[in-house]
């Protein structure tokens, strides 16, 4: 190689050049690869008792990051404010991160757990660009909202289960339980432990096993303080497999709801965060949350009666058989509730989480945004939710939130044509 004392000879400038492209490629791809653990944790409080329980999410999941070219839309540089349920939080912060790389950076998304009650509230005041609810807001409440904005739509944008757990010393294996038994539990019928109908249903459960011993103790029951779409779920279930839950509403059914009147005995406790912590900490206890919640704290998980007579623990296959198993049900109607679901292999406490979104958007850059967030969300995000223990959509449910999104619009012009 020849330098000249007047400069660089031709072939090192080429070389630079290429060198210069290498070093660009190699940090453009460390950028994108997943790789970095942002970590969400929850602290609540109850009864002067400070309880935490871990939910780091890892947003270094398997599933690539493909970043936005030239070929796909552009993003306006924002950052989008929603919240509501706690259900869908943990999946929800993984597709914030995941969306912001894809985009390069340039959509951000300050999701706030607060509560499906939080969320529905929000967007009705306009304090949320969307939010989250794992209860569909029903057709009368929609009569009540701005036709400025409106319709609400409401998109079911993952799949879950709601998952029974407890902390009973001298039960090291998963409790058979009925959707009867669990209601009579939470109305304080069954209050102790080895009350004759858990027993019945484990015959495991006895003197002398190494892993199975029901003790005398008595149960405390623990709810959703907040508004709750899985406490929504949970009571769902309740109404279709419990006279004495249905009986213990003096005005007749519907019996389900994001709120209820729970005994005095129980405990309440914020987020699903929140009761998964309290369970974890105090013996004797029963709560309920979404499976993650209840998986990635090792809590003990009660295998659920379907209506098929089987009991099962929460599992992504089970989740997506109840879902399956509803499928003409949920495409006639998308807010079709899903619990107790026909069939062998169907979970019992299966359900959608929605998300809430104005119809007509009055800021064209954020309506446009969200539009390309949520169209991101049903097709490449569902690639995140298996590992956190959201079954994928099925295709069906994808066709219907598309169609929905594609009615987003700004002055009557869709962000997505169809």
């Amino acid at each position: 190689m020849n330098l000249s004392k007047k400069g660089i000879g031709t072939t090192t400038v080429v070389l630079t050049v290429v060198l210069i492209v290498v070093i660009v490629a190699a940090a453009a791809y460390i950028a994108v690869s997943p790789g970095k653990t942002n970590t969400v944790t929850q602290t609540t409080t109850k009864n002067n008792t400070v309880t935490s329980v871990s939910t780091s999410v890892s947003t270094s999941v398997s599933t690539s990051v493909t970043t936005a070219t030239s070929a796909t839309p552009t993003y306006y540089p924002l950052t989008l404010q929603a919240g509501g349920s706690t259900f869908v939080n943990p999946v929800m912060q993984v597709w914030a991160t995941a969306y912001a790389q894809y985009t390069n950076g340039a959509v951000k998304t300050n999701y706030q757990p607060l509560g499906s009650g939080a969320g529905i509230t929000g967007i009705e005041r306009n304090t949320f660009m969307f939010a989250g609810s794992d209860a569909p807001v029903a057709s009368s409440a929609l009569e009540n909202y701005t036709t400025a904005y409106g319709p609400l739509l409401q998109i079911p944008e993952a799949l879950g289960g709601v998952a029974i757990f407890y902390n009973v010393p001298g039960v090291k294996v998963s409790l058979n339980l009925t959707g009867a038994v669990i209601a009579d539990i939470y109305l304080g019928k069954i209050t102790a432990w080895n009350d004759p109908a858990i027993a019945a249903l484990n015959p495991g459960c006895h003197t002398g096993s190494t892993t199975c011993v029901l003790p005398s103790s008595t149960i405390v029951p623990v709810h959703r303080s907040d508004g709750s779409g899985t406490t929504y779920a949970l009571t769902n279930f309740f109404e279709k497999t419990s006279t004495d839950w249905n009986a213990s509403f003096s005005g007749g059914c519907p019996c389900y709801g994001t709120s209820v009147s729970w005994p005095t005995t129980d405990i309440g406790a914020k987020g699903s965060a929140g009761v998964a912590a309290y369970v974890e900490t105090n013996p004797n206890t029963i709560g309920y949350a979404d499976s993650y919640y209840a998986f990635s704290n090792s809590l003990l998980t009660a295998a659920i009666q379907n209506q098929a007579g089987q009991f099962l623990v929460p599992s992504l296959t089970n989740i997506a058989a109840a879902a399956a198993a509803f499928a003409t049900q949920v495409e006639a109607n998308p807010q079709f509730t899903i619990t107790n679901a026909p069939g062998t292999g169907s979970y019992a406490i299966a359900t959608f989480t929605y998300i809430l979104v104005w119809q007509n958007q009055t800021n064209q850059k954020q309506g446009y945004d969200i539009a390309q967030l949520l169209e991101w969300i049903v097709t490449s995000g569902q690639a995140y939710g298996p590992s956190l223990y959201y079954p994928g959509l099925p295709a069906s449910v994808v066709a219907i939130d598309q169609a929905l999104i594609q009615k987003m619009n700004y002055n009557g012009t869709p962000f997505i044509q169809p």
